[in-house]
């Protein structure tokens, strides 16, 4: 969340930049005075707006979970794939809020903008009205926030390409900076269109690109965790092992990975929770006969620290305290078994589905 106000600060303030230099008729490419009309200066910063609000994803870095791919996968827990941005890998929230906060501080921009514009705009039109009224402004908050769900849409498609289908990974790619170049169009007209008509367009287009982004990156994440559990990566041990012995060593029966390894005659995997947070990963591991907290040594194999029966489950929580997150699972007559660190999305899913075991006996309602 810190990045992405940074940049919206920074992108916020290039565009006052900007603003003020081709009010002042400087080409801000050629910088020689004279070269830029100042009429056209508010018809030029919005079209920019459009563009960089559409391309947002390139700002899109921040990942807390760089540890989370190596997490084992569940089909009853959300895997945390790579992706080329962490966009996929993030928290809802912090995907969702990417828009709001860019467009909130470059809305708010353009009063200082109008305030040192030397052609203020005519009356009745979003440019004109943006010192008078709210509405202007509201407007541009909405559209920005649009324009960065939409390119988002297509960053979300080219991610559930990126593993398997290249080409479709380009073409996704292409697309977006394409309606990029569109939205910038738009954005260039919108100074000089009638507030009324354009508040009405933004309150239309914003709950639609939220449906499809929303929509396109929970298909994308999807897809990507379908690829890992179809095509599961080779440890770095394994691949020292296949480098060295050949491919005749693949064919050969392998030890099986925690937490299997665990597992005694007739006992089932029901769910796990893995975080890396100490020198040696722990997990939390719930089976058909018994809860188990573990140590993985070696990267290979799993060393039991404590276990309580199902009976004593009384469910799980996934919260944060101070800066850690504590994955803590409750049992009667017995100390609650807890982790710290690990992928929040996992660890909330992770906590959801023992509690419904605990009260239902069941994995899924």
């Amino acid at each position: 969340m810190s990045t992405t106000l940074v940049y919206a600060v920074a992108l916020a303030l290039f565009m006052v930049v900007i603003f003020f230099l081709t009010n002042a008729g400087i080409d801000p490419r050629a910088s020689r005075i004279g070269d830029f009309d100042p009429k056209g200066a508010a018809t030029a910063c919005f079209g920019l707006l459009g563009l960089y609000h559409s391309i947002a994803i390139i700002f899109f870095d921040e990942d807390d979970s760089s540890k989370s791919a190596a997490a084992a996968a569940d089909s009853l827990l959300p895997r945390a794939p790579d992706s080329y941005t962490g966009f996929i890998r993030q928290s809802w929230y912090k995907v969702l809020s990417v828009g709001p906060i860019f467009a909130v501080f470059c809305a708010a921009s353009v009063f200082i903008w109008h305030s040192l514009a030397e052609f203020p705009g005519s009356p009745g039109t979003v440019w004109g009205d943006y010192a008078t009224s709210p509405a202007p402004a509201l407007t541009l908050f909405l559209l920005c926030w649009a324009s960065t769900n939409v390119g988002f849409m297509f960053a979300s498609i080219a991610e559930a390409f990126n593993r398997d289908r290249f080409g479709l990974f380009i073409t996704a790619m292409v697309i977006m900076f394409i309606a990029a170049l569109g939205i910038t169009v738009g954005f260039i007209f919108l100074p000089e269109q009638s507030t009324g008509p354009a508040l009405t367009m933004a309150a239309l287009i914003l709950p639609l690109t939220l449906i499809t982004v929303i929509g396109a990156r929970a298909w994308a994440i999807a897809r990507v965790n379908r690829y890992d559990a179809n095509h599961p990566r080779l440890s770095a041990r394994e691949r020292r092992r296949s480098e060295q012995f050949g491919p005749d060593l693949q064919r050969r029966p392998a030890p099986d990975p925690p937490p299997f390894d665990m597992l005694r005659d007739g006992e089932e995997l029901l769910m796990h929770f893995k975080s890396e947070r100490t020198p040696e990963p722990q997990m939390l591991i719930a089976t058909n006969q018994r809860f188990v907290r573990a140590s993985i040594l070696g990267s290979d194999r799993t060393f039991i620290l404590e276990q309580a029966s199902p009976g004593q489950l009384l469910g799980a929580s996934s919260e944060r305290v101070g800066h850690d997150l504590m994955t803590t699972a409750h049992f009667r007559d017995h100390q609650d078994m807890r982790v710290v660190g690990g992928d929040p999305e996992q660890s909330r899913a992770f906590a959801e589905a023992v509690t419904r075991l605990a009260r239902t006996g069941q994995l899924r309602g």
